[in-house]
């Protein structure tokens, strides 16, 4: 058994949570028991996580998107006291890392996405808040798009994937940014990337991508943000001895 504090202290240090302006919460969001053995990860805090949590016997659940966001109302209501109180009744503890789970250079979402597509030499990129939070990289040898969909799809195992096919022949450089940035495929092109991989699109990135001759893969919210949380625990399992399980809760989007 490890002591939540001891946990928590590392994490804050592993991630430089100090160094982000991040619009949530991050570290420990609602304490259960103070002594862990069991661990479950997922990606976004719902009760489904929960319950098959509680079902494993699980001490603390960890995620990339907690409970608590500024935009929210403050009012402790609906879905939220639902949730507030299935966690409370079984003691468990909830931790949530935003985007300094994103931006992390070795267990971070982004330097996961890198990876999956074989791209090396990551170099900073994605500004938020006058913070980068992301990485941009090189093939050693120019893929085609169509390649790149394939792995992303094969790896990622997306429910859904938007392809915009509107760059160069021979992909060199790969710009990345999981979950929802469509915004900085403009970034990207300044930067001189030939494709942009993130998890959600919108209306104005169509006909960004299409004039100005970039690629862009799409490959959901949810799915690109798998990567993290996942190498997270798996640290942490072995950093500490804990037993650590991973549930993919089902999200299309």
């Amino acid at each position: 058994m490890v002591p939540l504090k001891k946990i928590a202290t590392y994490l804050e240090r592993l991630l430089q949570v100090h160094q982000f302006s991040d619009y949530c919460p991050n570290g420990i969001q609602v304490q259960g028991r103070k002594k862990i053995n069991r661990m479950m990860t997922g990606v976004s805090a719902c009760t489904e996580l929960f319950q098959t949590a509680i079902d494993q016997k699980a001490d603390l659940v960890l995620v990339h998107h907690g409970l608590f966001w500024d935009k929210d109302a403050r009012p402790i209501q609906g879905q939220l006291r639902q949730r507030l109180r299935l966690l409370m009744k079984h003691n468990l503890t909830l931790m949530a890392f935003h985007l300094p789970l994103d931006a992390h250079p070795k267990l971070g979402n982004n330097i996961g996405l890198l990876r999956l597509l074989g791209a090396e030499k990551p170099i900073p990129f994605g500004h938020y808040h006058s913070q980068t939070i992301s990485f941009m990289g090189h093939f050693a040898k120019p893929i085609s798009i169509e390649r790149c969909r394939k792995m992303v799809e094969k790896k990622l195992n997306p429910a859904s994937l938007q392809l915009f096919p509107y760059g160069p022949n021979k992909i060199r450089r790969v710009a990345v940014c999981s979950g929802g940035a469509p915004e900085l495929i403009r970034e990207a092109k300044e930067q001189g990337a030939d494709l942009y991989l993130t998890g959600e699109a919108n209306e104005p990135l169509y006909y960004f991508a299409r004039e100005q001759k970039i690629h862009c893969i799409a490959a959901g919210h949810h799915a690109t943000e798998t990567l993290g949380v996942r190498a997270l625990g798996n640290h942490l399992a072995e950093k500490f001895d804990l037993k650590h399980d991973f549930y993919n809760t089902f999200n299309p989007l």
